[in-house]
């Protein structure tokens, strides 16, 4: 055999073993990701039926919105503002409640996807109760309002263990520019906008503090 034979026999060899050695990433049926979100949604606990969640609690849970989480379980979204995709932002959710609620999704990324959050010890969903910020809802109210909410934690079988109440408030500057603005009778859906925006924004921002142990208001 020549020496360039015997070369890229080697190379052949290496390349089926290396081949040989990568794994696919685990698989399930995102189907069983929908009968977890039902368990979950059925499940959810009243104002103090379980203990308060502690910061351990809130960072070991996989999060997602309230609003993904009727999306995994394939529920009914009501029309109202606590559902609303601007006060249940993307950023909230794990990567893999994004892929699968994503009806662009490949298959076998939504597969992928299923066994990564099936693997998950513990759930926290990020909920909205109430929604009182009535110019960021084009009503002429010229308060700042708050945004009422709760993170809930569940295990793995989809059974509540904690529930934090706290809430979520448009940052000041932005809310005393937004009454400055609303000198009309009608409100601006410019300003509407822009208030919806600054609580996304706020939002993230609160569930990065509580993760972090500052405590809520």
């Amino acid at each position: 055999m020549s020496v360039r034979s015997f070369a890229h026999s080697c190379l052949l060899v290496a390349t089926v073993a290396g081949c040989a050695r990568t794994k696919s990433k685990p698989e399930a049926d995102p189907a069983k990701v929908t009968a977890l979100a039902k368990l979950m949604l059925q499940h959810a606990p009243g104002i103090a039926a379980v203990p308060s969640c502690t910061t351990e609690q809130l960072n070991a849970g996989l999060p997602m919105s309230q609003l993904s989480l009727l999306k995994l379980g394939k529920d009914t979204i009501p029309e109202a503002p606590e559902r609303a995709e601007w006060i249940n932002p993307s950023g909230v959710d794990h990567p893999s409640v994004r892929t699968l609620i994503d009806a662009t999704a490949e298959t076998t990324a939504q597969r992928q996807a299923a066994a990564e959050l099936l693997r998950a010890k513990a759930f926290v969903v990020w909920r909205v109760d109430m929604v009182n910020v009535p110019l960021a809802l084009e009503f002429k109210e010229l308060k700042r309002g708050a945004v009422g909410m709760r993170a809930i934690g569940y295990d793995r079988r989809g059974h509540a263990t904690c529930a934090l109440v706290f809430t979520v408030q448009n940052d000041k500057a932005v809310s005393e520019n937004a009454m400055d603005l609303s000198d009309k009778a009608l409100v601006d859906p410019a300003v509407a906008k822009m208030l919806r925006d600054d609580l996304g924004v706020q939002l993230l921002a609160k569930i990065e503090s509580l993760k972090a142990g500052k405590p809520s208001k």
